[in-house]
């Protein structure tokens, strides 16, 4: 499959202490690519402050999911259950190290380009504990759209 148009829902919330956030909520456009083994979901978000545009990749292969973030908040990220990684948060402000350990990593698409992505992980900022974030993606592809 290339470049199938997608409909995604982001569902994002942080916990920080034993204290929920508001869950952040997106609904966009995005594309999916891929076969049975290996899949590309790509779609852009707009940071609510600035209405910059960030375009996100997010690769599904092999049980791990990893996600790549464009733009003046940009940082890449692998999710593979129970194995720490370690990276770098990029913003207008400077660049932070940044930890990510998943305690969840799974999803499915099925070959008519529906699927969801979810993923448990704790995220350290300059070796300190940040909070707990719990990430779902929902995705589907519009009934006419061919395979």
């Amino acid at each position: 499959m290339r470049n199938k148009p997608v409909l995604l829902t982001v569902t994002g919330v942080a916990m920080h202490r034993g204290e929920e956030d508001d869950a952040m909520r997106l609904t966009t456009m995005g594309t999916l690519s891929g076969s049975r083994d290996k899949w590309k979901l790509r779609y852009e978000e707009s940071q609510s402050d600035s209405n910059e545009k960030h375009r996100i990749t997010m690769t599904m292969d092999g049980g791990t999911v990893t996600m790549k973030r464009d733009g003046a908040y940009g940082t890449n990220m692998v999710f593979q259950k129970g194995r720490r990684f370690e990276s770098s948060y990029r913003t207008p402000f400077g660049t932070f190290d940044m930890g990510i350990f998943p305690s969840r990593v799974d999803y499915h698409v099925d070959e008519g380009g529906q699927g969801e992505i979810s993923l448990k992980y704790q995220l350290d900022i300059q070796g300190q504990y940040a909070s707990v974030h719990h990430l779902r993606i929902d995705f589907a592809g519009s009934p006419r759209d061919p395979v």
